[in-house]
């Protein structure tokens, strides 16, 4: 990199570092309350060195989560690449190495996938007992319309082997220091069933916040493999290693009580998200006999969700919510459930999703020392009026 080009990339990371921060907002999430008007947009702050933003519950009530509103998750300060002189580089255990601009990679055939994408920690801070890490809350997620390059043709382009049985994908973000470099690898399996190198966002250029030029999509698994940044994908006969693949983002095999640790060989990498549903519309308040509509969203790492039921006396007994027609393989699946109040009192809303594999979200989110995948039953209190 020559001296222009790192002014050029310091002046990016400032731009759009600063833009960020005049999104954010220092609050706390609140549940949607109906004919309150319509919420301030912003993020929610859960880090600043680097940037780690959320989006509040009440915010995503949309099948695709507006770019601007999308959670944010950094590991480092980025270094964002010049789009002109940048290039995915494609190589390993293949015949014929590539190196595509952004301009080569839009002339190859596009692929679109609508799916999830989510943080392996979302909702990290309703673990107990508390575990390190970003304390997210329920919003370090979001569902989009991604677009670009199948990495299957790309592979197939650059004549893969029969040898490469892994994917490495790597990003052009620096660590600071001496904080080992966050490199990823996935089993070829299911980079050629669907993973995309994305250049496109709910029909916009990929913003760099995001992973512009180019990005990572595995529909279905954690975010810690939609790499950003994306610089090279190299076919391999063996598994990425180092610290984020063989210590970090690891789930244990055979999860144990709450507090008990386990080694990084006791564990696998975290892939598939586990089913979970979540409330973004309930009132504070209702009265007897008012109608009232509670909204949410429901995902997972199968490819759908066959139901979401809500529930008023702690499980007892459970009722079927609405789903929603519009939905796509691992996307989530908005849901409604019309509920009239009977009687005066608190009232305790809880629910839970199966899905298409017949996975149903436990009551209670099993610990685990990263605090992955929280997925237990969300809940939204009412106070309900004679």
């Amino acid at each position: 990199m020559n001296e222009d080009d790192d002014r050029t990339q310091r002046h990016l990371d400032r731009r759009e570092l600063f833009a960020l921060a005049a999104a954010v907002a220092l609050t706390s999430a609140a549940s949607g309350i109906e004919g309150a008007g319509a919420p301030a947009r912003h993020l929610l702050q859960r880090n600043a060195y680097p940037v780690d933003a959320e989006t509040p519950l009440e915010l995503l009530t949309d099948y695709l989560t507006p770019n601007d509103l999308f959670f944010v998750r950094h590991h480092f300060i980025p270094t964002l690449p010049d789009r002109k002189t940048w290039r995915l580089v494609v190589n390993g255990e293949v015949d014929r190495p590539l190196q595509l601009s952004l301009e080569g990679l839009r002339k190859m055939p596009q692929s679109t996938a609508t799916c999830v994408l989510q943080c392996a920690g979302n909702g990290r801070r309703f673990h107990r007992p508390t575990v390190p890490g970003v304390q997210w809350g329920h919003g370090a997620v979001g569902n989009a319309r991604w677009t670009g390059v199948r990495v299957k043709d790309l592979l197939e382009r650059a004549g893969l082997r029969d040898s490469a049985r892994h994917v490495h994908t790597f990003g052009t973000d620096t660590p600071p220091g001496k904080v080992p470099p966050f490199s990823r690898s996935l089993e070829m399996e299911k980079a050629l069933a669907d993973a995309i190198v994305a250049l496109e966002m709910n029909g916009e250029p990929l913003a760099p916040l995001h992973g512009a030029p180019a990005r990572l999509v595995v529909p279905g698994w954690a975010g810690d493999h939609w790499m950003k940044w994306l610089g090279r994908i190299s076919a391999e006969p063996s598994p990425q290693s180092g610290f984020y693949m063989d210590v970090g983002y690891r789930y244990p095999r055979a999860p144990g009580e709450p507090g008990v640790t386990f080694k990084p060989e006791e564990m696998d990498p975290v892939k598939d998200l586990f089913v979970k549903s979540t409330i973004t519309v309930a009132p504070k308040s209702a009265r007897v006999g008012k109608e009232q509509t509670i909204r949410g969203f429901a995902l997972s790492g199968a490819p759908d969700i066959s139901r979401v039921e809500v529930t008023m006396d702690g499980g007892e007994t459970w009722s079927e919510a609405a789903l929603a027609a519009e939905h796509d393989p691992y996307a989530w699946r908005q849901w409604s459930y019309r509920w009239t109040p009977a009687a005066a009192g608190r009232v305790t809303l809880q629910v839970r999703a199966t899905d298409s594999r017949g996975s149903i979200q436990p009551k209670t989110a099993v610990w685990n020392q990263s605090g992955y995948f929280w997925n237990g039953w969300h809940e939204a209190e009412v106070e309900v009026m004679g």
